[in-house]
């Protein structure tokens, strides 16, 4: 008997305790959120555009097609330069070098036909550029679907930390309760071992939970700059996003690909016209003359050149060019197809999870109405003293626990498929 008492008497110590720990936690825990930071997700995607170094990356790659652009577009304008020289040939034959000779000229040679291939690589540097421009645009898109799904994904970790400290404090309850049922006589020991189980596990899952919480945490933190950061909370969101609706043309990423064959198929016209006749004019105005005090004195001239060149044998570098630029255009086609099949192949997988997640969403509202219903059943016939069994009590409790932290699962899966949706189609965030 008197062991009874004393066994007895540490329950109700350790009830005691667990109690007091709890509510130390309870103090804690607002005081933690006080001094964590709160982001809203616009704060968030406004962060990882400043520091994301993807963003830097497709620009300067935009800055360098730009630069090429303006490469291929100079010669299409006359060049000029000048060029001076004095030149002495000792022991040569005076009728073949004159003794020397002076040259002081401004020059100036223009390209007046080439087949059309200057204009060819002209529009393909452009498409090529254009292009670069939409991998901005893609690249930053990718940034802010990255920092949405790890923004969402820390909203769902910290969701799932309060339902879990909830749950916690309830099965607290419940053991208190049943322990003072084991008391009055009304329950037995197998009885408080399982709830006190059940709050064990609800614990470990807690301690899950928060864990997982603070690496969603780390992740969004390392995409904004701010490294280490395991506190972070994130501002509530109210619904669900609609589902996203547009022309997977518009898409960035299928838009670049477009250009991309573009200034292949340029490439290829480029090469194409490496055949056809060259002609060059080339203008002279300055000295030239044997010595310098003669040649400034008396030999101010001027001079025209016009002349037309074709090729005729280069052992096929002509036709191994044109290869190549065909070469590269099946390329591009094909991965313009590719990406065309990706796309619409991902967009057709997000619109189904999207659709799968609010289908499942609408049932769980439901079942969870049933579950809980069903819990406050038994557990009422429990503590009434009907036939119901502390199992059957758990059970539907899990039941509906299961179903809570269900419905924060599909309304990540929802936001997440509404973001990759908006991603694929380019619309904005």
């Amino acid at each position: 008997m008197k062991s009874v008492v004393i066994i007895r008497g540490m329950g109700r110590l350790r009830s005691c305790l667990a109690a007091a720990v709890l509510l130390c936690v309870g103090a804690m825990v607002p005081a933690a959120a006080r001094a964590s930071e709160t982001l809203t997700l616009d704060e968030a995607i406004a962060r990882a555009l400043r520091v994301a170094p993807a963003l830097e990356m497709a620009s300067a790659q935009s800055d360098l097609s730009g630069a090429r652009v303006n490469e291929a577009r100079a010669p299409l304008y006359p060049g000029l330069s000048a060029a001076t020289e004095y030149i002495q040939q000792p022991g040569y034959d005076n009728v073949i070098t004159n003794r020397g000779q002076t040259t002081a000229q401004l020059l100036l040679d223009y390209t007046a036909y080439d087949g059309g291939r200057r204009d060819a690589q002209v529009r393909s540097a452009r498409y090529t550029a254009e292009a670069a421009e939409l991998g901005v645009k893609a690249a930053r898109a990718q940034i802010v679907f990255d920092t949405t799904v790890a923004y969402f994904d820390l909203m769902r970790g910290r969701e799932t930390e309060k339902e879990l400290q909830t749950s916690l404090q309830r099965l607290t309850g419940y053991v208190a309760i049943i322990e003072a049922l084991e008391r009055s006589g009304r329950a037995i020991a197998n009885d408080v071992l399982k709830i006190r189980a059940a709050r064990d596990a609800a614990e470990l899952a807690l301690a899950a939970a928060h864990q997982a919480g603070a690496h969603a945490s780390i992740a969004l933190g390392s995409m904004i700059g701010d490294f280490g950061r395991s506190d972070l909370q994130t501002a509530e969101v109210s619904g669900l996003p609609s589902p996203p609706a547009g022309d997977l043309t518009q898409s960035p990423v299928y838009k670049a690909a477009l250009r991309q064959v573009e200034a292949a198929r340029l490439g290829v016209n480029a090469a194409e016209a490496e055949r056809s006749p060259t002609l060059k004019i080339a203008l002279t105005a300055g000295w030239l003359g044997i010595d310098p005090p003669k040649t400034f004195g008396h030999h101010l001239g001027a001079s025209y050149d016009g002349a037309v060149s074709m090729p005729i044998f280069q052992g096929g570098l002509v036709q191994s060019h044109i290869d190549e630029a065909k070469a590269l255009e099946q390329s591009a086609r094909a991965q313009q197809r590719q990406v065309e099949l990706e796309l619409k192949r991902d967009l057709a997988d997000a619109g189904s999870r999207y659709n799968s997640a609010r289908e499942q969403l609408a049932l769980i509202a439901k079942a969870q109405t049933t579950a809980t219903d069903a819990f406050a059943l038994v557990w009422t016939r429990f503590l009434g003293g009907g036939n119901a069994t502390l199992l059957e009590v758990m059970d539907a409790y899990q039941q509906a626990e299961t179903l809570r932290l269900a419905r924060l699962d599909q309304e990540f899966g929802a936001r997440q498929a509404s973001a990759q949706a908006q991603l694929i189609l380019g619309l904005p965030q």
